[in-house]
């Protein structure tokens, strides 16, 4: 992956996540708390994934995201753990709100996974390089 992709895909990334993030707020807004903590996972899994497209790594799959994210932004202080922790749980969420039929999820769980994906958003933003941190704003 060379530079200009890495930051082009890293970009990308922060649009989708840009994208989900007002498709959350729109199921919030109509009442559906699932498929806003869905959504809201998807606003973090996009931008760790603009992380890593910024340092040239691509994840085969959602735990491998997770765990490349833990190994090159968390552990070395780039992101804190407790950010580290949320993408863990807000996976477990999405996963729960997707399958487990005896989840509830709530108005205010809803609420509450968007104001996570909006902190993780802006420090995944803080994080990148400089020519790979334009884009789409929220």
């Amino acid at each position: 992956m060379t530079g200009d992709n890495r930051a082009r895909n890293a970009a990308d990334e922060l649009a989708r996540a840009a994208t989900c993030l007002r498709e959350a707020r729109a199921l919030q807004e109509a009442g559906l708390p699932y498929g806003a903590t869905a959504r809201a996972y998807y606003v973090v899994f996009d931008a760790a994934r603009a992380l890593l497209f910024s340092i040239g790594l691509e994840a085969s799959s959602h735990r491998g995201v997770v765990s490349l994210l833990g190994e090159r932004f968390v552990r070395p202080g780039r992101l804190s753990s407790r950010l580290g922790r949320l993408v863990s749980r807000m996976q477990r969420d999405r996963e729960d709100a997707d399958y487990a039929t005896s989840a509830v999820f709530t108005a205010e769980d809803a609420a509450q996974a968007i104001a996570d994906a909006e902190s993780f958003l802006a420090a995944a933003r803080g994080a990148l390089p400089a020519t790979g941190s334009s884009s789409e704003s929220q």
